[in-house]
């Protein structure tokens, strides 16, 4: 009877194909963006730079790199016009990346306007990412959860059932990233449901513009991990390989979440 329960509810995540945002797609200054069914921008290419990261917002997204420095396996839920997956597939060439999109009009603008990669290490998925992740089982080191439906966050995945199934579809020592909106009122909400579907494991880390606020939740990870100058050492490394500033993300991270002296509090 639960499993039926959470099914249902699952299958009433999902909106209706008549109901997904329309996509739009602009350019002004070299920059190409796409929009789903307001005027907020969802996704920016530099037109001359594809795997740049316009967006502040997905530069801290990249922070994932701090917890888990060599992922293999990387699930993008949202695919926008696929800044995060065009980066990681450019920069991080262990990485297979699997990118989970409802909306068709979507992937098909992202191929065709948007440079996103077509070989066996970019895998684009039309489903619904509620659906999708619940099939999963310990197959990803890395999920990152940017999705919207043309007026706001869905709700849906910073809760449960949805947090549980991330957890469960994470390899050990697994990072969890979500795109969040620091004004959104049920902000505090959506941070705690994390935090009770990951044990407290969860740190938060502001974007520079914007008021997005990305939220990891962290698997299997021991505390040696985030001292300090552990952490300075992954990030100047990861850095170096991405071509990110992640060291100064360090300080951020201490300013915004519970630490001692020494590291970063769970």
């Amino acid at each position: 009877m639960v499993s039926d329960f959470l099914a249902l509810r699952r299958r009433k995540a999902r909106p209706a194909q008549a109901d997904l945002a329309e996509v739009m797609v602009s350019e002004a200054d070299g920059i190409r963006a796409m929009y789903l069914g307001s005027d907020t921008m969802q996704s920016a290419m530099r037109v001359k730079d594809p795997c740049d990261l316009v967006l502040a917002y997905t530069r801290a997204t990249m922070a994932f790199l701090l917890f888990q420095p060599d992922p293999r396996r990387i699930l993008h839920v949202g695919l926008g016009g696929g800044s995060l997956p065009r980066f990681c597939h450019a920069r991080l060439p262990r990485a297979e990346n699997v990118a989970v999109e409802i909306n068709p009009q979507v992937v098909a603008l992202c191929r065709s306007q948007f440079a996103l990669p077509d070989d066996e290490r970019m895998q684009v998925v039309v489903d619904d990412g509620i659906d999708y992740v619940s099939r999963q089982t310990q197959a990803f080191d890395v999920i990152v959860i940017d999705a919207f439906d043309g007026r706001n966050i869905i709700t849906t995945m910073v809760a449960e059932p949805f947090l549980h199934d991330c957890r469960m579809a994470l390899r050990e020592g697994g990072v969890l990233a979500v795109n969040l909106w620091s004004r959104h009122p049920r902000f505090h909400e959506h941070v705690e449901a994390m935090r009770l579907a990951f044990d407290g494991k969860v740190l938060t880390l502001p974007a520079e513009t914007h008021g997005n606020i990305v939220a990891f939740a962290l698997g299997g990870l021991s505390g040696n991990a985030l001292r300090f100058d552990a952490l300075t050492e992954r990030a100047q490394a990861a850095g170096a390989a991405v071509g990110l500033d992640l060291a100064a993300m360090v300080p951020a991270m201490k300013k915004h979440n519970p630490h001692s002296g020494a590291r970063l509090m769970l």
